[in-house]
This record gives C-alpha cells, structure tokens and sequence, in this order.
C-alpha cells in the first residue's frame, strides 16, 4: 500500500491542477485537442514518454485489492494505453481528440480528471 500511497501523493495533485487548467483555460485544452495532429515530433515524443511512464509505473505497482489500488493501477495501465496510441496509431489520437472537441466534451475530462484527483490526492494526504 506504501507505493499506492506514494503515486497517489505524485497523481492526484497533476490531476487536480489539469482538471483546473481545463475549467480555468477551456481554449488552450481544446487548442491542443484540436490542433494535436499539427506537431507529429511531439505527439510520437509524448507517446514515448507516456509508454516507459506506464511501463515503469506498472513495473512497481499493479495491485488490485483495494480501491486506491485499482484506481491507480488504472491510471498506470491508461498511461500504457495512450502511449501506444499515440505511437502506433497517432491518427486515432487526432480523431479522438477531435471527437472530445467537437462534442464539447472537455468538461466531462475535467470532472472526471477533477474527481479522480481530489480522491487520490485525499487518500494520500489525508485518509
């Protein structure tokens, strides 16, 4: 549970301060949404970063026992997924992005962004 804590204490602030991004700058999320398939370096670059992040996380955690537990193993395996998205598939990453803009669903990333950090941030600061 040391290390669901530790990752949680790493997580859940980013989530929070992305979720708040997203509700405080609306167009530069959908900015880069949008204008995702624009800078392929960077896409295949955060594609990347985003697959050894996932591997590394699921290298030290991959435990499925209590809540906190799966909700960041979740996170460590979502990570893996949009990396190789983003990387094998770059043009289902644009069309998704697309799709989240287009519907105007960025809002429901940040609550769900905002509600996943608030709880994994109290569960490891506070609970």
């Amino acid at each position: 549970m040391n290390t669901t804590l530790f990752l949680a204490q790493i997580y859940g602030p980013i989530l929070v301060a992305v979720s708040l991004g997203i509700f405080l700058s609306r167009n530069y999320y959908t900015r880069i949404y949008s204008e995702l398939e624009k800078d392929s370096l960077a896409v295949l670059v955060f594609g990347i970063a985003m697959m050894a992040g996932g591997i590394t996380h699921l290298m030290i955690h991959n435990s499925w026992s209590t809540l906190p537990q799966i909700v960041i193993s979740i996170i460590g395996w979502g990570m893996l997924l949009k990396g190789i998205i983003f990387v094998v598939y770059p043009g289902l990453a644009d069309r998704s992005g697309d799709y989240w803009v287009n519907h105007k669903l960025i809002s429901i990333a940040g609550w769900a962004t905002l509600i996943i950090g608030t709880y994994i941030s109290w569960i490891s600061y506070f609970a």
